[in-house]
């Protein structure tokens, strides 16, 4: 048992190295060329150089929101998948990240909170946007639990429903860009159903790291034993003092408030909130002592990748990280699925 313990615990930090030991070769890569002696200058001794600007704003910014957009995402998988006892559960199946793509697009278009430039829209109050994202991703938060206890739907179903209302909530988006929207409001709102790590700026950052750090990440964490026993069905929770339903909707809530701030600051990435728990789950089993910061650990890492491999393969040219989360999971993903399903969970 002891030599499982430190398997698990030389998994997690091993992940935790990679993290750290990838930021400064993430910091090196790019269109942009530099020497490591003037990229280590300008990262202690900032200045106004063009150097200065792609190494901070360009690049260690998006490392940064990579790191943390990664934690919170696998993180939040990692939990919702306990919590309703599905492999397939996550922010984005059961339609969180598209409730919050709406809310991004009534806040930033319909109530005018941003100004159109010639190629693209100023934001004029990104704290507005972020708050109908998180608005919106509670009601379909509401809309789970009320399938998931009134309609009396299995786990399955619960996914199923939940990926069918995102077509929903995909066609609202289309509705409004097909009679409200011109050509550059709709290219913005497409541009950001794709995941880019560029867009966010150092204050969206600020915030998204403050609540991550006080409220999604310590809350995942704090109920991983939880977690582990409500993966044995509600009855033996209940025997053990947990309240399952408080704790699916806490556990729903939180990761819709860590996937609408990611949404809103970042747009829609996806796949990540699926293929970390599944990896992580592969290589330290499922006790969620373990697996959950390995989850965080793996998420930070797969976005950070997926981020710098997407600025190099056809430098100049980026390729969003959604697209990159997306081309990189499909495939790893039934692979772990079919190989590893002993893993997973069973119905």
């Amino acid at each position: 048992m002891a030599i499982f313990k430190h398997r698990k615990q030389l998994v997690f930090f091993s992940l935790l190295l990679l993290v750290f030991l990838s930021v400064p070769l993430c910091i090196y890569l790019g269109y942009y060329k530099a020497s490591i002696f003037e990229i280590t200058r300008v990262i202690f001794r900032p200045d106004n150089s063009q150097l200065s600007i792609v190494v901070w704003d360009l690049r260690i910014k998006r490392i940064l929101a990579a790191i943390i957009i990664g934690a919170i995402l696998g993180g939040s998988g990692t939990a919702v998948q306990a919590s309703m006892r599905n492999p397939l559960a996550s922010p984005f199946t059961l339609g969180l990240s598209y409730a919050a793509s709406v809310g991004v697009a009534v806040g930033l278009l319909a109530l005018n909170e941003g100004s159109i430039l010639r190629y693209q829209i100023n934001i004029q109050n990104p704290f507005i946007i972020a708050f109908f994202a998180f608005i919106f991703s509670l009601i379909q938060v509401l809309i789970i639990l009320l399938l998931a206890y009134k309609a009396g739907l299995s786990s399955i179903s619960l996914v199923l429903s939940s990926i069918a209302i995102s077509f929903a909530y995909q066609a609202l988006l289309y509705l409004i860009q097909y009679f409200f929207l011109n050509e550059i409001y709709v290219s913005t709102v497409v541009f950001w159903t794709f995941g880019d790590l560029e867009r966010i700026s150092w204050e969206e950052l600020k915030l998204i790291a403050i609540v991550s750090l006080l409220i999604v990440i310590p809350y995942f964490v704090y109920r991983s034993i939880d977690y582990d026993v409500i993966i044995g069905g509600d009855d033996i929770a209940k025997s053990s003092g947990i309240n399952p339903r408080r704790l699916r909707f806490e556990t729903i809530f939180i990761a819709a408030l860590g996937a609408s701030l990611a949404t809103s600051f970042v747009g829609v990435v996806g796949f990540v909130c699926l293929l970390a728990p599944h990896i992580s789950r592969f290589l330290v089993g499922g006790g969620h002592r373990y697996l959950m910061p390995t989850s965080m650990a793996m998420g930070s890492l797969i976005l950070l990748w997926s981020d710098t491999l997407g600025r190099i393969i056809i430098s100049p040219v980026t390729i969003p990280v959604g697209i990159m989360t997306s081309l990189l999971g499909v495939p790893l993903l039934i692979f772990l699925l079919i190989k590893g399903e002993k893993h997973g969970y069973r119905d």
